[in-house]
């Protein structure tokens, strides 16, 4: 598996971010949670790496709700 993400970090729709593996399911439950508002790919599960899928309009509440959630969240591109 080729563990190069920069080809996902330059879209200003996606966010990369990585959690602690245990987290995943919590993590994609939350996110489902709110309808609508991103679409969760697991990139690397062993090391808990997600592409998590934004729209414009739901970019600004998705970045306040990761930066919220109960758990770390190290944002690996496009959280900015």
């Amino acid at each position: 598996m080729n563990n190069d993400y920069s080809d996902f970090s330059d879209e200003n729709l996606h966010i990369l971010v990585q959690v602690n593996p245990k987290d995943i399911d919590v993590f994609n439950k939350i996110i489902e949670a709110y309808d609508n508002l991103a679409l969760v790919t697991a990139l690397d599960p062993a090391q808990g790496k997600l592409l998590v899928r934004v729209t414009p309009d739901t970019k600004e509440d998705t970045l306040k709700l990761l930066n919220h959630l109960p758990f770390p969240v190290e944002f690996i591109g496009g959280g900015e």
